[in-house]
């Protein structure tokens, strides 16, 4: 399934871009714990590129789903449970190895019509830039 999409702002927590002390961002943090789970994390860029999408999507079932980590005790005392869902995204025609990332307390995670993606550095990423993700794993849901 193919859902396009165009690049919105996020928070600025995952690449630390809104750190008021210029630490590290939350995937930085997280790296070291998710490592174990999800080893391709890695080579992903410290950041997520946010994404509005233009039909909603809803991960039930992720890939992974990692044990609640605490990679921030003072905001998470009980841990942080992560969902990763492998995906590919398309940019200007080229097609990326990616990851759909969902944080437990993310104020994304009920958000069925934003996405968080995880992946590699890459270039021509800007707010307003259309793009699309390819999951593969699927299935269309009809609720009356």
């Amino acid at each position: 399934m193919r859902i396009e999409a165009v690049v919105t702002e996020g928070g600025g927590w995952a690449s630390g871009r809104t750190n008021p002390n210029g630490g590290p961002g939350t995937i930085e943090l997280q790296k070291p714990l998710m490592r174990s789970y999800f080893p391709e994390i890695i080579h992903c860029h410290n950041g997520t590129i946010n994404l509005q999408l233009d039909r909603p999507l809803q991960v039930r079932l992720p890939d992974i789903v990692t044990p609640p980590l605490d990679w921030n005790p003072a905001a998470f005392p009980d841990g942080e449970r992560f969902g990763i869902t492998a995906i590919e995204f398309e940019l200007a025609g080229k097609s990326h190895r990616a990851w759909l990332y969902t944080a437990e307390h993310s104020p994304h995670r009920f958000n069925n019509n934003v996405a968080e993606v995880l992946t590699g550095k890459l270039d021509g990423i800007a707010l307003g830039v259309r793009c699309a993700i390819h999951v593969r794993r699927v299935s269309q849901l009809l609720v009356i």
